[in-house]
């Protein structure tokens, strides 16, 4: 059945309490995957969904409900429901009121039309080529393809209306040597369906299953690595995460200055180095506004190397007489110059990662974080990989692999949920323990 969601919000702020603020979020969803194992299709599901969200507020009283039913006695039982919640809750000081209409960029490229008309047997086409990719190497394969195509709705009893949809695709496989000695990822991800490869990425998984078989020792040390992509962006993330103006201000993170104040203005990473936020960014899109309805706008967060800006929440602005910037939705570190071939090259002895697993955050004030490498590591000697090599558990900080980078790739990747990124080199990067996992 199709959902209006216009329809819905429109039913929500009729039954608007009195003296109240109501935000509403409505959004759809046509969602379907398709898992594989042992080098077979196991499961394959398509879903259609939907989820309304109501936030009531009296005065600083605020309180939030949801549910999956549409017809008008659900919906009004969801807004009685977040009334009573709101009516019971403390006052949170740090309430803004909702928000009236506003202006938002366009950002048409999120949505692709070809990806929101994905279906099981053209999934299942695509298993099979990543399956054939397997053929005589002696290796078994799993892996996850799913896609979702989706529609945002928010309206407030301000008059603030706001619309949005977007596709996601995403294929991942990993690729296991059958004495479990080897092992192989690869994997994609984007709004658009062209971009995701199954044959690339079943042979790039194979690949490194392959050569990745019967591991040499190499001693834990500070060496010049090769992050690709997912590494990067597993790393990555937690620099991101720390882009907040409050933290920052209250003295809490890496950002804050010491005696005060944030490091805005300061030139901490090399001049390549630029990491943006863009929801009309063609190669990586997002909803123009934030959960709340807040425009979201172009921001360079490092640009050239300098901070240059930090997010704040409504909240935080107004406390700091400063302009919100709403939560982004995407985050794209910027590419340079350098080809695969060129992070290699030079390189004496190094270390070739591909992946990031189980990352956790040990010092938010250095941003240092602790982790464990997987799915095929390699010995660069004479700008050639030579050898694979033990995995590593690494103790380092983003803020340490931005600062001794010195070759980003050109061409820039998502391989999961968080950031756009290229593959980099880097150098003293802390691999500090052997891992004895494959």
């Amino acid at each position: 059945m199709a959902i209006d969601p216009n329809a819905v919000a429109g039913e929500i702020l009729k039954a608007k309490p009195a003296g109240s603020e109501v935000l509403v979020r409505v959004r759809t969803t046509q969602a379907g995957h398709t898992r594989f194992a042992r080098s077979e299709i196991t499961s394959t599901g398509d879903v259609d969904g939907v989820t309304v969200t109501v936030e009531v507020a009296f005065g600083k009283r605020v309180a939030a409900a949801d549910t999956n039913q549409v017809d008008a006695a659900s919906l009004r039982t969801l807004v009685d429901r977040a009334a009573r919640l709101a009516k019971l809750s403390p006052e949170n000081p740090e309430k803004m009121p909702v928000l009236g209409p506003q202006k938002y960029v366009n950002a048409p490229a999120a949505f692709d039309g070809a990806a929101a008309k994905l279906e099981a047997p053209a999934r299942a086409a695509a298993v099979e080529k990543c399956l054939a990719e397997t053929a005589g190497k002696d290796v078994v394969a799993a892996g996850f393809y799913q896609h979702q195509a989706g529609k945002t709705y928010l309206a407030t009893s301000a008059g603030l209306k706001a619309t949005h949809a977007d596709t996601e695709v995403s294929l991942t496989m990993t690729a296991r040597t059958s004495d479990a000695s080897g092992s192989g990822w690869g994997g994609s991800q984007s709004h658009r369906l062209a971009e995701i490869d199954a044959t690339a990425i079943a042979r790039t998984a194979v690949d490194k299953a392959v050569r990745s078989k019967g591991a040499r020792k190499l001693d834990p040390g500070r060496y010049t690595v090769i992050l690709e992509p997912a590494a990067v962006s597993g790393l990555l993330q937690f620099l991101i995460q720390s882009l907040d103006a409050r933290r920052a201000d209250e003295g809490r993170s890496f950002f804050s200055k010491a005696g005060g104040g944030t490091k805005v203005g300061e030139k901490i990473f090399p001049d390549f180095v630029t990491v943006r936020s863009d929801p009309a960014d063609p190669a990586s899109p997002s909803a123009p506004f934030d959960p709340e309805g807040m425009p979201r706008r172009a921001i360079g967060w490092i640009d050239k190397g300098t901070v240059a800006a930090l997010r704040y929440t409504r909240y935080w602005a107004d406390k700091q007489k400063q302009t919100p910037t709403g939560m982004p939705g995407n985050y794209h570190l910027l590419g340079g110059t350098a080809t695969a071939a060129d992070l290699l090259s030079g390189v004496k002895r190094g270390v070739l990662v591909t992946r990031f697993w189980y990352i956790r955050m040990v010092d938010p004030q250095s941003i240092l974080a602790t982790g464990l490498t997987r799915d095929g590591v390699f010995l660069v000697e004479n700008g050639e990989i030579v050898a694979p090599v033990n995995n590593f558990r690494f103790n380092e900080s983003p803020v340490q692999m931005l600062v001794n980078a010195d070759a980003f790739t050109k061409e820039t990747y998502r391989t999961d949920d968080g950031p756009r990124v290229p593959a980099l080199r880097t150098h003293e990067f802390n691999l500090a323990s052997i891992s004895e996992a494959v």
